[in-house]
């Protein structure tokens, strides 16, 4: 079997079209590619007769898409995607990090944390931006616009890259006075005699991590919250019982202010990641925060 050789054909021929159907006027691709209508005209004709099809229906007064200009159409949209990376990133060879950085964390993480580097970056690149995104559940590069997310475990998609920068894991706990006058949950299934506090962005109040399986616990509460700091402060009141990340409530753990509760069902690590899009990393503003954050001792705080 003898593979079919395909003639090659310049990409700029391509890129002229795209622009032509963005523009939708030989004038106006002509002004803003800098040549003539003729340059434009003899271009895609070139194109369609490198293709064998028309690709415009050309009148005197309008211009618009054969059925072959519409299906190229789409394919060259995504070429001009690629073509606008490429160029990037040789632009960022010989590029200072510029424009705004939008980094999404939590609330923990961005007072604890990420404070800390943002100074640390910010003095070093005075040409960018930093805008911080707070937010208690992990949110989709898809659906909101940032550049970087700071967060725990979660499966991203093939085009996001995830780096591990520390580990952690859940710690059940409540205040000595919560267990004093409502004893200690001899397991699991005990909780539903106590007043448990779940995060309201959660699936299912209780994650329960043991030999490397996810079991998820449907628990009924007087009481849930969209903050995990509102949560604390209550868990630290005395109102209930709540499950966090060991990071959030080590301090309180050691000083004695919250008690550990059920420590051999919450063993397992999980790890916490910095995420990006792989098309972002060529950007010198995310490539040299994301290389700040990869050596920074300051995440061995969390363990």
């Amino acid at each position: 079997m003898t593979m079919k050789k395909h003639k090659n054909i310049s990409i700029n021929l391509f890129e002229t079209f795209y622009q032509l159907v963005m523009y939708g006027s030989f004038t106006n691709t002509a002004k803003a590619l800098g040549i003539t209508k003729a340059a434009v005209s003899h271009t895609v004709k070139q194109l369609e007769k490198e293709l064998k099809v028309d690709l415009l229906n050309r009148t005197t007064r309008s211009l618009s898409l054969t059925h072959e200009g519409r299906l190229l159409f789409n394919y060259c949209k995504t070429l001009q995607n690629e073509i606008d990376n490429i160029r990037d990133l040789a632009e960022s060879f010989h590029k200072q990090p510029s424009g705004i950085l939008k980094i999404t964390t939590s609330s923990f993480f961005a007072k604890n944390i990420l404070l800390d580097l943002i100074q640390k970056y910010s003095k070093e690149f005075t040409k960018v931006r930093i805008e911080v995104n707070i937010e208690e559940k992990m949110p989709d590069f898809r659906t909101q616009e940032t550049d970087i997310i700071l967060g725990v475990n979660w499966t991203p998609p093939e085009d996001i890259v995830a780096r591990k920068i520390a580990t952690t894991r859940y710690i059940l706990c409540a205040s000595p006075a919560y267990l004093k006058q409502n004893g200690k949950p001899k397991n699991l299934t005990d909780l539903a005699n106590h007043n448990y506090i779940p995060h309201k962005s959660r699936a299912t109040p209780l994650v329960n991590i043991k030999e490397n399986k996810i079991k998820l616990h449907m628990l009924s509460s007087k009481l849930t919250a969209n903050n995990i700091e509102f949560i604390k402060e209550c868990v630290l009141g005395g109102f209930g019982i709540a499950q966090f990340h060991e990071y959030i409530v080590k301090k309180e753990i050691q000083t004695g202010t919250l008690v550990e509760l059920l420590r051999d069902e919450f063993l397992e690590q999980q790890d916490i990641f910095i995420y990006y899009q792989k098309n972002k990393f060529v950007q010198p503003k995310v490539k040299e925060f994301v290389n700040l954050v990869m050596n920074s001792q300051i995440f061995t705080s969390l363990r």
